[in-house]
């Protein structure tokens, strides 16, 4: 039973050791869609709408946890003018760099780490959220889709009126 033993584990260790590496692209620091993407947040900290409306395709797809179903660029626009409309002391913090990620057979994607910080203009509460975005470019060399994940309850709670 002892040799049984033995002879499984030196198999096992074999099968660990014979396993090869494959690569899956490229992870990149610095790269032109990697600024696109600092870019956008600057000219949205600057409200221009239309200028951040330019790195997008026309065909853009937004998904986010405050909406239930993707929507596109006009929807997009609206809802970063609301934004302003009911926050104010807006500031984005990028977190670390961005990596641009070069895979083999997907579109060239930016993820991208941010802390948003806000005053709710009703209560004067702070909302702090943490934020990853991922935004996939097309051929064009524009964002054709952007993924945001975060947690809505900072802005939810900071928009509830004391009670009384």
């Amino acid at each position: 039973m002892k040799k049984l033993l033995i002879v499984v584990f030196t198999l096992l260790t074999y099968g660990a050791f014979a396993q090869s590496t494959q690569k899956n692209g490229t992870i990149f620091k610095e790269h032109p869609y990697i600024t696109i993407v600092n870019n956008g947040n600057d000219l949205f900290l600057k409200q221009d709408w239309d200028g951040m409306a330019k790195l997008y395709a026309d065909t853009v797809k937004f998904y986010d946890p405050s909406s239930p179903k993707p929507y596109g660029l006009a929807d997009a626009k609206k809802g970063w003018a609301a934004i302003y409309n009911g926050w104010e002391q807006i500031t984005v913090t990028k977190q670390g760099y961005p990596d641009g990620l070069q895979y083999d057979k997907d579109p060239f994607t930016v993820q991208s780490w941010w802390i948003i910080t806000s005053v709710n203009k009703k209560t004067k509460k702070t909302a702090k959220v943490y934020m990853v975005q991922f935004d996939e470019f097309n051929k064009e060399g524009k964002i054709g889709r952007e993924i945001s994940y975060y947690d809505q309850t900072p802005f939810i709670e900071a928009s509830k009126e004391a009670s009384k």
